[in-house]
């Protein structure tokens, strides 16, 4: 939550300097900044998108980085943040861009489902409430594009989300780590094919 604010602090004392560095833009991939991937997660944008990303963190990432430890939380928010800027890139037009903050806090979402549904609790509502969400992204902002960072988060968050609630208790920690490795290594895999595809 402190690393968002700061980040939208520092980049309206800026001049939105520091979001044109770090948030996710197809054109500056395309030129090697591939460090965007993941900063793109750190950036909120407007205040309104700042203030519904912390108060998301505040109530639900508390519960959900107690439950997995500092690592793993940070782990996951930004692999969900990746899942997004990947999704924009691999299918959005080379023009796009977007914050991340969304799909890394929605990808934390998506997992936590995923443990719910491990502990046989009903997730019907956070499967209703990730619909309205990318419905509502589709119906604001549709040429944005934003909502596919959406999906890439919901995506990228419950397959994080399976690795580390099906991992087995011998070598869990070794076989979380692989796992979520290799669904960082997907993602990347999938940007540079469509590099080598351009």
């Amino acid at each position: 939550m402190g690393v968002l604010a700061a980040e939208w602090l520092l980049s309206l004392l800026s001049g939105r300097l520091l979001d044109q560095l770090l948030v996710m833009s197809n054109e500056a991939l395309y030129l090697g900044q591939f460090w965007r991937l993941f900063t793109a997660s750190l950036t909120s944008g407007t205040i309104l998108g700042l203030l519904m990303n912390v108060l998301v963190l505040w109530i639900a990432g508390r519960a959900i980085e107690s439950e997995l430890g500092a690592w793993r939380f940070v782990a996951l928010y930004l692999a969900a943040g990746l899942g997004g800027a990947t999704m924009l890139f691999v299918f959005g037009p080379p023009g796009a861009g977007g914050y991340g903050a969304a799909a890394a806090v929605i990808g934390l979402l998506a997992a936590n489902a995923i443990f719910k549904y491990k502990m046989r609790e009903d997730v019907r509502a956070d499967i209703g409430l990730f619909v309205l969400l990318i419905l509502y992204s589709i119906l604001i902002g549709f040429r944005s594009f934003g909502w596919l960072m959406l999906v890439g988060g919901i995506v990228v968050g419950a397959l994080v989300g399976l690795v580390l609630a099906y991992a087995p208790r011998r070598n869990r920690n070794t076989v979380q780590v692989v796992g979520l490795l290799g669904v960082i290594t997907l993602c990347l895999v999938g940007v540079f094919a469509k590099l080598m595809v351009v």
